[in-house]
């Protein structure tokens, strides 16, 4: 009766991912939504029955999409099922819910890997290769712009477009990091609102204010740093790891320096909306308020700056 209810469950779940993913492949005006909602079927289901079922589950769901929809589908399926087994199977062994968004994290980092891998296996696809492409004919436009507004393109112009882009593709594993770690909180989030309505259980993420990264990431950031004033010959494996460690662990301290904010507003009275504005103006105005962001979280990270704050109150 057991397995039954297993085969039974798992072709449901099976079977709801299919419509979602239909449903983002053929109807353009909610397929931005659904994409988000790919996961959700795998990570209830691992919440439910574990990692070791749910691998039985993403095989089953792979093979018919490869068959029954298209091949090029793998790779939403590979993302969404690693994505969300591992946020569900973090979820089934009773973590914290910054435990699981960091497990999840990691869950869609190798979704991301074994889609590279896949794309450049099966449809001979380089991504390094098609951004590069993509940015070359970027290049060649604005300057064909430039030159039809305003003459000829001088040498420190095209210099400079090119050091501006063309970086962006030894960037690609802090790029996908990034996006692994946004995947990873929208879909907990949305699982916890599912699995809170839909099973009467009870998963939030703690108090914005009481997130803290571990301290050691400080030393990761700064010997990132360092590095990156070494002059590396072009696509040096060193010089492009430093580049990434350092925009990886500068992305967690801004959301530090965000947490910050909400702490600093609750030891100080002031009203929870304060740091909401906060966030979205430095947002709006990234290229001039996210750098002070991320100084604020590597202070507070080092220096305990919001237990200080608090202690003094």
């Amino acid at each position: 009766m057991k397995g039954s209810s297993f085969i039974r469950e798992g072709l449901i779940y099976a079977s709801i991912y299919l419509a979602l993913l239909l449903i983002s492949l053929f109807i353009p005006a909610i397929g931005l939504i659904t994409m988000f909602l790919l996961p959700i079927p795998f990570l209830i289901f691992s919440r439910r029955n574990g990692w070791k079922a749910s691998l039985v589950l993403i095989s089953v769901v792979l093979f018919i999409t490869a068959l029954a929809v298209h091949i090029v589908t793998l790779p939403f399926t590979i993302v969404a099922g690693f994505g969300g087994i591992a946020l569900g199977s973090a979820l089934h062994q009773d973590k914290s819910p910054y435990e699981a968004w960091a497990q999840g994290t990691v869950g869609y980092v190798v979704g991301l890997l074994l889609t590279y891998l896949i794309s450049l296996w099966l449809f001979n696809i380089n991504w390094i290769e098609e951004i590069r492409k993509t940015i070359d004919q970027s290049i060649a436009n604005s300057v064909e712009l430039i030159e039809s507004v305003s003459g000829d393109v001088s040498q420190e112009q095209l210099k400079a477009l090119e050091s501006q882009f063309g970086n962006i593709p030894s960037m690609l594993p802090s790029i996908m990091g990034i996006l692994a770690i946004s995947f990873a909180f929208i879909t907990l989030w949305i699982g916890f609102k599912i699995l809170n309505k839909q099973f009467r259980e009870h998963h939030y993420f703690p108090p914005v204010k009481k997130l803290s990264f571990p301290r050691v990431i400080i030393w990761y950031y700064f010997i990132a740093l360092l590095v990156t004033f070494i002059e590396f010959e072009n696509g040096s494996i060193w010089g492009d790891a430093a580049q990434n460690v350092y925009v990886l662990t500068g992305a967690l301290f801004t959301i530090q320096g965000f947490s910050f904010m909400f702490a600093y507003a609750d030891i100080k009275g002031l009203s929870k909306k304060m740091p909401i504005i906060g966030v979205v103006i430095s947002l709006l105005f990234s290229f001039l308020l996210l750098y002070p962001v991320r100084i604020l979280g590597i202070i507070d990270l080092g220096f305990s700056l919001r237990e200080r704050l608090a202690n003094k109150k």
